[in-house]
Formats: C-alpha cells, sequence, structure tokens
C-alpha cells in the first residue's frame, strides 16, 4: 500500500480530488519551530536553513519538528563521518593477531552511508530532491521572500 501524501502536498501538486479528502485530517499553520540545542553546530545550522526553506514553501509545521531534527542530525553525523573519510581515505590496515596487516573499511565509512539513507529518506519526505520537487507546484511567493535555495545549503558548510 502506498505511503498517503499530506493534502497540502496535493493541493501543491494539483492532484488533489474531494472524493479522496480526508476531512478529519490535522490542519496545522506553517511555522518555524526553535532550534534543539542538542544538535551539533553542523545539525543547528541546517536546522536554521532548512527550516526557513520549508516554511517558505508551506510545508513545515509543528507537527513537523521532530521530522526535522532528524534530518539535521543524521545530515550532521553524515557530513562529521565523510570528512574523517576524506582526509583518511576509506580504509586502514588493521593487524590482525597473527601479525599480518591487511586493509580494512573504516567504520566512518558504513556511519557515512547509513547516515545517508536517513538523510535522502527524510529530503524526500520533506520535498527536497528534485524528483520530490518535481511534483509539488510552486506556491504563488511574495517579493519579500528571502531568496533561499536547497543547493545553498549543501553548499554553505564546503
Amino acid at each position: 500500500m502506498p505511503k498517503r501524501i499530506p493534502t497540502e502536498l496535493k493541493k501543491q501538486r494539483g492532484t488533489l480530488r474531494k472524493d479522496r479528502m480526508n476531512p478529519n485530517e490535522p490542519v496545522l499553520p506553517s511555522v518555524i519551530p526553535p532550534i534543539p540545542t542538542w544538535l551539533s553546530e553542523d545539525g543547528q545550522k541546517a536546522f536554521a536553513e532548512l527550516s526557513t526553506l520549508l516554511h517558505d514553501m508551506s510545508v513545515l509545521t509543528q507537527a513537523d519538528e521532530l521530522a526535522l531534527t532528524l534530518l539535521c542530525d543524521a545530515y550532521s553525523e553524515y557530513k562529521k563521518a565523510k570528512e574523517v573519510v576524506n582526509e583518511l581515505g576509506a580504509t586502514m590496515e588493521v593487524i590482525s593477531r597473527e601479525g599480518n596487516s591487511k586493509p580494512t573499511i573504516r567504520p566512518e565509512v558504513q556511519i557515512a552511508n547509513q547516515s545517508f539513507v536517513r538523510v535522502f529518506q527524510l529530503l524526500k519526505e520533506f520535498g527536497l530532491t528534485p524528483s520530490s520537487r518535481a511534483k509539488v507546484n510552486a506556491i504563488e511567493n511574495s517579493s519579500n521572500t528571502p531568496d533561499v535555495k536547497i543547493e545553498n545549503f549543501f553548499n554553505s558548510g564546503e
């Protein structure tokens, strides 16, 4: 059974049908929740940037705070692991009990891979990948909307 798509996303995509609407679906205003203090510095920066972006897209509500926090935490974990791999390489030499040296995949490679999967899944949930974003119609924006792009988010920490 396919996942249910929130009514707001169906409206934006132009696929909303009244006969398939849930009349009891909770309707929440788009808000920017406070940045969780327990996130790492990278996570907090990601939260600030993505919450503004998602608010401008009218898809972020208070109910989405936890999912956004998890996205930012996974992104921070991914970035930290990738920095180690980029600096030290994907493998390391390990000495066996017999005294033989053999190359082994660094633990940070697995951490980065697992974090990437979580980040990518949550990006899709929020409509922040090219294919998921292509399914959403642009919202009429006022001229005072800040120019925030997802591409800027991922390039800002480099």
